[in-house]
């Protein structure tokens, strides 16, 4: 009940109060009548960071920046960008080939070709100077070795049993019968290259057996003058010694470049003091024989006569019956010989199992 009192009671004394109209200024109300913001607000040129009563301190914001926009967004440097962008995207466009272009053409063909033939005649000169150079090092790298150590041993004047370097072989067998030498075997040769081309040239033909593919190989060697005596063994029992003889292609004269010597020691002898003076007194024969007939070694370690990377000579004993052997050699005869079996064998033309372009018959 006395809630009811106390509420009638505010009800009574409270006064009215009306609302009244507020005016607010639009847009329209200010001068100018655009709004100073956005991209129409005017850009400060002056700023003021020194709050008072602190001296006054300004920052000048300058109208470079603003002008500097202003240009950039105008609407010429607007035009220059994209003309620009414009042109960079363009491709270029090829140039018309005209008489003259064709001319300019043919003169670069031509200084090619001049170009590529110094330097041809560059490489040339080049590969004649290193090889001139190698030659005169190997010279005097023998001179230096005739000073050092002596002149070597022109082993071309040495012969063993009347049997030398660059002998025929028919001079070969003379020489062996001479010295009492009896001919065991006889061997023909063909050059390298040459037994790969007549292979493929007799495959080709349809021979397939392996003894008709030699003797075809054979017939053919020997129809275009191509077989030589590649090698020749001799033997003289009674004196238990034995010879090979190598001889070079008929490219190099069919000459002969090897001699080996072999004469075996007796191998009952066992190692009783009587069996071993004779093994003493055989061994002391030999090297006496061959200190007589050739003089001293260039080299006494390896026992070598004249030079061992052109011509040379070189002795030996081995085994407990003191076996001997004797070899001499020429091997720049050798390396000719190879060189111009490769000559040859570059002329020859092999039949190719490839018939999807232009191939060159056999003659």
């Amino acid at each position: 009940m006395k809630n009811i009192v106390f509420t009638l009671s505010v009800m009574l004394l409270s006064t009215v109060v009306f609302a009244q109209e507020v005016e607010i200024p639009l847009f329209d109300d200010f001068e100018p009548s655009v709004p100073n913001i956005g991209r129409n607000a005017e850009p400060l040129e002056k700023l003021v960071v020194t709050p008072e009563p602190l001296p006054r301190v300004e920052i000048n914001l300058g109208k470079v920046e603003k002008n500097a926009q202003t240009a950039s967004t105008s609407p010429t440097a607007v035009a220059e960008k994209e003309s620009l962008s414009t042109e960079k995207a363009q491709p270029s466009r090829p140039i018309a080939l005209t008489k003259e272009n064709a001319n300019d053409e043919q003169l670069s063909e031509q200084l090619k070709a001049e170009l590529e033939k110094t330097k041809r005649a560059e490489e040339e000169r080049i590969r004649a100077a290193e090889a001139e150079a190698a030659r005169r090092t190997k010279q005097m790298s023998a001179q230096v070795a005739e000073e050092l150590f002596g002149k070597l041993h022109d082993v071309f004047m040495f012969d063993i049993s009347g049997m030398s370097l660059g002998l025929t072989p028919d001079e070969i067998q003379e020489a062996a019968l001479e010295n009492g030498y009896k001919i065991t075997r006889i061997e023909q040769g063909i050059p390298l290259f040459r037994t790969s081309y007549y292979e493929n040239r007799c495959r080709t033909a349809g021979v397939v057996v392996p003894d008709a593919v030699k003797r075809c190989i054979l017939e053919a060697a020997q129809a275009d003058g191509m077989q030589y005596i590649s090698s020749m063994t001799l033997a003289k029992p009674e004196a238990g010694e034995k010879m090979q003889v190598l001889f070079s292609t008929p490219a190099t004269d069919n000459v002969s470049y090897k001699i080996f010597y072999e004469n075996e020691g007796d191998n009952s002898l066992n190692f009783t003091r009587r069996n071993l003076a004779k093994k003493q007194a055989r061994k002391e024969a030999f090297w006496n024989l061959m200190f007589e007939t050739y003089g001293l070694p260039d080299d006494s370690e390896k026992l070598i006569w004249g030079d061992p990377q052109k011509a040379y000579m070189q002795a030996s004993m081995q085994g407990s019956a003191y076996n001997a052997y004797i070899v001499l050699e020429d091997k720049d005869i050798q390396d000719q010989d190879y060189f111009e079996a490769e000559i040859d064998g570059k002329e020859l033309r092999h039949r190719q199992s490839f018939t999807f372009g232009a191939v060159e018959e056999d003659e």
